[in-house]
């Protein structure tokens, strides 16, 4: 994983926060890791269709959580690349 600096006080020390999130260690600032890899989640609840003419492709992984409806008539492709994951930071909260 590369390094990160922060935007706010210019620290490259962070603590991972959980989903994909880190935490400056100097000023707390809270930022969301952004990749150049999308990921597909469908949530608890969603009813999705992908319909006969359906030719979609996901760069990197499709999440369907317990409680989704996913009807697949067409065609869904996964990528996922062997080539490294860029990772940006999107700052959250600001301390």
């Amino acid at each position: 994983m590369e390094t990160y600096e922060c935007t706010q006080c210019g620290s490259t020390n962070f603590e991972d926060a959980g989903k994909q999130r880190v935490r400056c260690s100097h000023c707390s600032s809270l930022f969301q890791l952004i990749t150049d890899e999308p990921t597909l989640t469908i949530g608890k609840g969603a009813n999705v269709t992908f319909g006969r003419n359906a030719d979609v492709e996901v760069r990197g992984d499709i999440v369907i959580q317990d409680g989704a409806r996913v009807d697949i008539q067409g065609k869904v492709t996964v990528l996922k690349g062997n080539k490294k994951t860029k990772f940006t930071l999107k700052l959250i909260e600001k301390k």
